[in-house]
């Protein structure tokens, strides 16, 4: 990977921090961890994993997705009363993959967001403190991973010691975590002299890695800082430091079920990385597979992970430059090659069909390769047909209809002409066929016991505009899903769950949303994937796990002393009509006062030409009368509509959710 020299020498450095608490929990609040030590953990040892956070109080156990889930640690006086930290004795099985895993912790207000660890096979040293300048750098043996966190203003140094002709690679999990922190690192030799710099590794999402051979033996300084000084107890990441390579991703990124597949990497250090055989059981249900490398003669893993499918899969065979040269594939198989060299271009030729409607979907920056993606679509003439670059983290996604019968090529490229061995890329070539795809807005549904829980569902529609019935699948005892719908010509409805006042979720299920649709005479079903709303949690990584793409769990919260619901919870008019439905409240002890009502979200909640006024529900009163506002211009279809009420008092608020009406609009 490309690493600046500059002829540099370093200065003792004296730091100043402000620790700033934000914190401000109410009793309602679920639990949230903003760190976790160790970040890494290692195969085959029992560890005693903490977490950091707020309104950890009243913890019972914690899951991850190496040993599921864990109690929480009662041989620890006051563990679990303290609402910034929990501990748990945690077994990490012998045989848990190497790479990218995810944490969560239950209290009895609920379930947290989901939080990424590593299982690691280095050493865990954790961070000492008072390692600010370089004659207090923290000295550390080779080969380890140091746990650490970056305070405002402020400097990591570790001191080392290697053999002469040694190869060390260093580089830091923090941004792929995670973590808000954009390190830098920087190697020095004993007296100051830099031997190496490395920030924003391409393809890495701002994350930091450099490989450096040392000339002579002795002790050298490693430096890990925050590109702009900035800082704080959220500021973690993990260094890890030895002899394993440095890498992007894998070649090809997918893999079939029950097929053996030589996965190659691409990477600063790819070259000198064997391939290894990976083989997932036919009957595995699993989405990714973690896939460990490392030096002929090294002892230390690099980890990455492939996705697993049950669909075509080509990775580029060279020479392909040339139109006589390309490789040829099917409609429905994704390609998965690299850019070797600056200006290579890959080219893959494919046969359709009169009137075929071609998807192109592009695929670099979420599996950590810096390849701009530039993709172009030729005519069997050699004519530009359609071409397309730079669209969000998908790196390229376009259609293309393919007017007469014939051999088409698809060309792939580096926008800015670069090459090179972590230059990887990923590429379906799929027929465009009518459907959507839906995003939900949290990983997490925390329910009041005998209360209900609100969860935004967007789509992004494809050559589909009708109504999208939202479903949930994988949901415990006593919890259910209110029926909803994202009506025709909409983009996003409010899904809710109800759960009942006995209601005690056990462990931490894998809940699912799922969207149905009867398009054509073809019964078509998508899963809600939560990457936007973790990505928002994660500081915007752009390098996404994909094993969590629709990682969805629930918990059960205390009751909430309010109520409201609709009546009917169902509705049925033809449009220009204007039925009217009551909103019934039933008060706890004290909620005496007027309560508001307002639509989830507070706007665009109805399709174009229908509405409804709110009005509240007026203090010693349980129901008001709303009703709906509607033209002959209306479009027939099913449609739901949550309200959100909301009782003040002093200084007590309570909000609850009513659970979603339905209501269908006919001719």
């Amino acid at each position: 990977m490309p690493s600046t020299h500059r002829p540099v020498r370093l200065s003792l450095i004296i730091a100043s921090w402000a620790l700033v608490s934000t914190c401000q929990p109410t009793a309602a609040q679920p639990p949230n961890v903003t760190t976790i030590r160790p970040l890494g953990v290692k195969p085959g040892e029992t560890v005693d994993l903490r977490t950091t956070g707020g309104n950890l109080d009243g913890a019972q156990s914690c899951w991850t997705s190496f040993a599921g889930e864990t109690p929480l640690a009662t041989d620890i006086d006051k563990n679990g009363t303290d609402k910034g930290q929990t501990l748990y004795h945690v077994a990490v099985p012998a045989d848990a993959p190497l790479g990218v895993h995810g944490l969560r912790v239950k209290t009895e207000r609920g379930v947290s967001s989901l939080r990424l660890m590593l299982v690691d096979d280095l050493p865990t040293v954790a961070e000492a403190g008072g390692h600010q300048s370089p004659d207090k750098a923290q000295v550390v043996t080779l080969p380890a991973a140091i746990d650490g966190t970056i305070d405002n203003l402020s400097r990591d140094f570790y001191r080392f010691t290697v053999a002469a002709g040694q190869t060390v690679t260093f580089e830091v999990w923090s941004r792929r975590l995670g973590s808000p922190l954009d390190p830098v690192l920087i190697l020095y030799a004993a007296d100051g002299t830099e031997l190496a710099y490395a920030d924003d590794t391409p393809g890495l999402s701002s994350d930091a890695q450099a490989v450096h051979t040392f000339s002579e033996a002795g002790e050298y300084i490693i430096e890990v800082r925050d590109m702009q000084y900035r800082g704080s107890g959220n500021h973690f990441y993990r260094l890890r430091m030895g002899d394993f390579p440095a890498l992007n991703t894998a070649v090809p990124a997918s893999v079939v079920r029950g097929q053996e597949t030589q996965v190659a990497f691409a990477g600063h250090d790819a070259a000198g990385t064997q391939p290894v055989s990976v083989l997932v059981p036919a009957d595995s249900t699993t989405g990714t597979w973690s896939v460990a490398a490392r030096k002929p003669e090294g002892t230390t893993h690099a980890f990455v992970s492939v996705a697993v499918s049950s669909g075509q899969e080509f990775t580029e065979q060279e020479p392909n430059n040339a139109a006589e040269q390309s490789n040829r594939v099917d409609i429905g198989t994704r390609v998965h090659g690299r850019i070797d060299e600056p200006g290579d271009i890959d080219r893959f030729v494919f046969t359709a069909t009169e009137g075929t409607k071609v998807e192109f979907i592009g695929m670099t920056r979420e599996l950590g390769t810096p390849t701009d993606l530039s993709l172009r679509v030729l005519k069997p003439d050699g004519g530009q047909l359609a071409t397309v670059d730079d669209n969000g983290t998908s790196e390229g996604r376009v259609t293309a209809t393919c007017a007469a019968a014939g051999d088409y090529t698809l060309e792939v490229r580096d926008l800015l002409h670069r090459g090179g061995p972590e230059f990887s890329y990923e590429v379906l070539i799929t027929p465009q066929q009518p459907g959507f795809r839906l995003e939900a807005g949290s990983d997490t549904l925390n329910i009041p016991a005998g209360g209900v829980a609100a969860v935004a569902v967007s789509v992004v529609r494809v050559d589909y505009g009708g109504e999208i019935a939202l479903s949930a699948i994988g949901l415990p005892a006593g919890v259910t899903a209110t029926p909803a719908y994202i009506g025709p010509g909409t983009n996003a409805t409010v899904m809710t769950f109800e759960a009942s006042a006995d209601c005690k979720v056990e462990s931490f299920p894998a809940i699912q949303i799922v969207g149905t649709a009867r398009i054509g005479e073809q019964e078509v079903q998508s899963q809600a994937e939560v990457q936007s709303a973790l990505r928002g949690q994660w500081n915007m990584t752009t390098v996404f796990p994909a094993q969590f793409r629709s990682a969805m769990t629930l918990a059960t919260a205390p009751a909430e002393k309010l109520s409201v619901r609709f009546e009917p919870a169902e509705l049925q008019f033809k449009r220009g009509e204007k039925p009217k439905l009551k909103v019934i409240a039933t008060r706890g002890e004290g909620l005496d006062e007027q309560i508001t009502l307002a639509t989830n979200p507070a706007k665009s909640a109805f399709p174009g030409n229908v509405n409804m006024a709110m009005k509240p529900i007026a203090k010693g009163q349980n129901e008001i009368e709303l009703e709906f506002d509607t033209n002959d211009k209306a479009a027939p279809g099913a449609y739901s509509i949550v309200l959100t009420a909301t009782h003040k008092k002093g200084n007590e608020t309570t909000t609850v959710s009513t659970p979603a009406l339905t209501y269908r609009i006919t001719e």
